[in-house]
């Protein structure tokens, strides 16, 4: 049971500044979603499958900055009361849950652009695994939390407890330190750093054929692959921006429980803000994603036909390449 003492590592007012902070940058998230989402309905491009998975992180996106904004109401937290102390474990489950739609969405993003990249292979039948899987996955570990009552006040959030009041004594919880690390924080560091290295590899590859010397048209098979490396720059924005968000995260994780569970104010200010603005950054790169589609300058020379490509480039980005004699 969660007691009257006061030996928080956060003072109230520290606390409450930090949930207006977080609540700004999930509100601004939510917003840019929001508009991304309508861009790309209006613009016609969720037919295309690789727009839709871009639509469906989005989605994802959306729901963490609203389990974001959901911390707001920690605002005056009380653990006296039981609103707060309920109410605070299910925004905890809640929020795990929605983290891990967006980092579930982001995998798939990463194994479709792979999979197309590397060897040719559109896995376009496999979206309702795509879209099952990742509002599924979370839900089979999430409540695991809940047996041991470990979701609870962590800081100024609502979150897995790596502590607890001993009389009024904080001590490290060993249980809660571990579920942070194996349901949160060690997986998703793991499956970024491999979206990581499956964008390096797509890149490699790609700048490879670009370059590769052989008997086929070498012009027009360069202008297939840079305009799909046009296409791929913007779309690998989305495990990039999660992998460099996580990393701070991680890396304030481990300080923390380092030094005996203590907070650095400055790290989880950051921390804090820039969590929220996940979505801000994911809308950013779509929008930039589109942009690069749409505001297109026409080209000062003609590129390749679309049949001498080796990629069925218009399968890939939906748009249609100029072809020569157009």
């Amino acid at each position: 049971n969660e007691s009257n003492c006061s030996n928080d590592s956060f003072s109230a007012s520290e606390r409450n500044r930090i949930l207006v902070a977080t609540a700004t940058s999930g509100t601004c998230s939510l917003l840019f979603c929001t508009l991304a989402v309508v861009i790309l309905i209006a613009l016609r491009l969720y037919k295309h499958l690789v727009y839709r998975l871009a639509m469906y992180q989005m989605i994802g996106a959306w729901l963490q900055g609203l389990s974001v904004c959901l911390a707001f109401m920690r605002y005056g937290y009380r653990s006296s009361l039981l609103y707060y102390r309920v109410s605070c474990k299910f925004i905890a489950f809640f929020l795990q849950c929605c983290v891990w739609v967006k980092l579930v969405f982001t995998n798939w993003l990463t194994f479709h652009l792979f999979c197309y990249i590397i060897f040719f292979k559109n896995f376009k039948r496999l979206e309702w695994l795509y879209i099952t899987s990742s509002f599924v996955v979370p839900l089979l570990f999430n409540w695991i939390p809940f047996i041991h009552n470990n979701y609870g006040m962590s800081g100024p959030f609502c979150f897995i407890r790596s502590s607890r009041e001993v009389g009024c004594e904080t001590v490290k919880y060993v249980e809660g330190i571990v579920e942070v690390y194996v349901l949160f924080y060690g997986p998703a560091v793991i499956f970024l750093t491999l979206d990581l290295m499956a964008i390096i590899m797509m890149f490699a590859v790609l700048l490879q054929r670009v370059y590769k010397k052989s008997n086929v048209d070498v012009t027009s098979q360069n202008e297939c692959h840079l305009q799909v490396m046009k296409q791929l720059l913007p779309l690998s924005a989305y495990p990039i921006i999660d992998f460099v968000l996580y990393l701070l995260q991680f890396g304030h994780r481990v300080y923390s429980t380092v030094s005996g569970n203590t907070f650095n104010r400055d790290l989880y200010y950051a921390q804090s803000v820039l969590y929220g603005l996940s979505g801000f950054f994911a809308a950013l790169a779509l929008m930039v994603h589109i942009g690069t589609i749409k505001c297109k300058k026409k080209p000062t020379r003609t590129p390749a036909p679309l049949q001498s490509c080796d990629i069925d480039y218009a399968t890939f980005a939906g748009v249609t390449p100029y072809t020569s004699g157009a």
